[in-house]
């Protein structure tokens, strides 16, 4: 038990380090300073006026080493005043020292992330021992997908380690709940459920799980009287935290009312993209399509061997079924209610996963040949992280052709989220280009803060360079435009860059 504890802290810590060798390196993601600005203005003025569509635990978790920052923070502008999020998080990032508040917010982020990965370790250990500990824990701290985004200041992380969390801490109580761990579970859930409204659908899950425990109890009118008191406690506790999480500030209600707000950001005529199609609408099956492509093959070979295995007897009945239900839960939410722009939302089923398919490990670790296989698949795992730092966002499995492909199949957060623009001002520096255009992702990243010349809105950019031959120069373009060019216009898919900067923005010459 010490050595695999020790085993697990190492492997922990080589997940922190490859985020914290990595934040320096990356520019601020489309969504990042818009949740920073908003968390710090939460804490300076209680007003929630910016970012209503997400909750605000995220926002002030990562916004907390700022209190400390003080930076500037202007509440008297226009911007302001029509509460516009992502004009003043711009205003507010890029008048400040930018890198600083960065790092500090991703710090946070990056611990938070640290604490999924113990509790994945500690899961897979209780239900199936240390080795299935370790190795789901391997799993995690190598994700190319959980080391993207669990270094970025948004609301993706925190929403899968607080829902891991609930989940944990609901199979711990077993079949004998009380009120102390009713309590934390309750804490958990209302994290959870202040951290991303996704989150805010979890207790429908607790809820269904634990009649599931009533059914299987013996004495089910005991059963059932306990479970009741379970959930009122876990509501009234969950609800003290999404309060708390507005600071005791405004009506309990205004939570509910926020849900509302959720993709009403986004239009209803914006067309999605999936393996060189644009459609409106999306495809029920996206998530699944991404699943595949930008799991690592790891997670898809030892997730084929757990379900062969799962055929052949039970190891913990009632641990797997919650994870089951979980990674179920997760996958209906997301095909159902969330817009198809990225693997991102399905965060929440990695932790999950990864536990349960390290219920092989018991078997496996028994005999040499069983042991070679789960070595060479954790070597794998290994190396897809290692391979992909620091660019984790466009990592595509092999069965995609790797990040050089991923425009072929999948866009938007998938591939390029503004995060290169770092190493674009080193690219076009390094080779001496003056003549260059640039479109990045989204028209609120900032190149000209790192040097390169200032953003050139893609309708601006579609006019050079579709159906024509393109005026002479250098085009440095986000991989997420180059994805719809191809669709558009034919020429475009036979045109090769020259170099791809992060994997994410791609140049051309002409």
């Amino acid at each position: 038990m010490r050595h695999s504890s020790i085993a697990a802290i190492c492997l922990i810590l080589a997940f922190c380090l490859q985020a914290m060798l990595a934040i320096p390196q990356l520019s601020a993601t489309s969504d990042e300073p818009v949740h920073l600005a908003s968390g710090y203005s939460y804490w300076q003025t209680r007003d929630f006026r910016m970012n209503p569509e997400h909750p605000p635990l995220a926002k002030l978790i990562a916004a907390l080493p700022l209190l400390l920052i003080q930076p500037k923070l202007n509440t008297s502008s226009a911007v302001w005043n029509k509460a516009s999020e992502y004009e003043f998080a711009f205003d507010f990032i890029y008048t400040n020292h930018t890198d600083r508040l960065l790092f500090w917010g991703r710090v946070m982020m990056v611990a938070l992330a640290a604490l999924g990965a113990a509790i994945t370790f500690m899961w897979a250990r209780d239900l199936f021992g240390p080795v299935a500990g370790l190795l789901a824990l391997g799993l995690y701290s190598f994700s190319p997908n959980l080391l993207a985004h669990g270094m970025l200041i948004t609301t993706d992380v925190p929403v899968t380690v607080f829902s891991l969390l609930t989940l944990y801490l609901f199979w711990k109580q077993q079949d004998n709940p009380n009120w102390p761990n009713s309590i934390a579970t309750g804490l958990a859930l209302g994290a959870a459920m202040a951290s991303k409204y996704s989150g805010g659908l979890l207790p429908m899950l607790i809820t269904a799980l634990a009649i599931l425990r009533v059914i299987r109890h013996s004495d089910r009118k005991l059963a059932l009287r306990r479970e009741i008191w379970n959930l009122a406690i876990m509501a009234v506790t969950s609800l003290f935290v999404i309060e708390a999480s507005y600071l005791f500030a405004v009506s309990p209600l205004t939570y509910f009312a926020n849900a509302q707000t959720v993709n009403t950001n986004h239009s209803p005529t914006y067309e999605y993209y999936l393996l060189g199609q644009l459609k409106r609408g999306g495809w029920w099956y996206y998530f699944f399509v991404a699943f595949l492509f930008k799991a690592t093959l790891t997670t898809l070979i030892l997730t084929l061997l757990a379900t062969v295995r799962a055929f052949s007897g039970t190891i913990n009945r009632v641990g797997e079924q919650i994870l089951l239900a979980g990674i179920g839960f997760y996958i209906v939410v997301m095909s159902a209610g969330a817009n198809d722009l990225g693997i991102r939302y399905l965060l929440p089923i990695f932790p999950l996963l990864f536990i349960w398919i390290s219920r092989i490990a018991p078997d496996y670790w028994t005999n040499r040949v069983g042991q070679g296989v789960l070595i060479i698949l954790f070597a794998w795992q290994v190396w897809s992280g290692l391979a992909a730092f620091p660019n984790y966002i466009p990592f595509f499995n092999e069965l995609a052709g790797g990040p050089g492909r991923g425009v072929d199949i999948l866009d938007d957060s998938n591939i390029d989220w503004g995060q290169a623009l770092k190493q674009a001002a080193a690219y076009v520096k390094q080779n001496g280009i003056k003549d260059v255009w640039i479109c990045t992702f989204s028209p609120f990243d900032n190149p000209k803060y790192y040097g390169l010349p200032p953003y050139l809105l893609p309708p601006q950019m579609m006019a050079k360079v579709l159906f024509q031959s393109p005026p002479a120069g250098t085009y440095i373009i986000s991989a997420h435009y180059v994805a719809r060019m191809k669709t558009l216009d034919p020429a475009w898919r036979r045109r090769q860059p020259v170099a791809r900067i992060g994997e994410s923005l791609w140049v051309y010459r002409f």
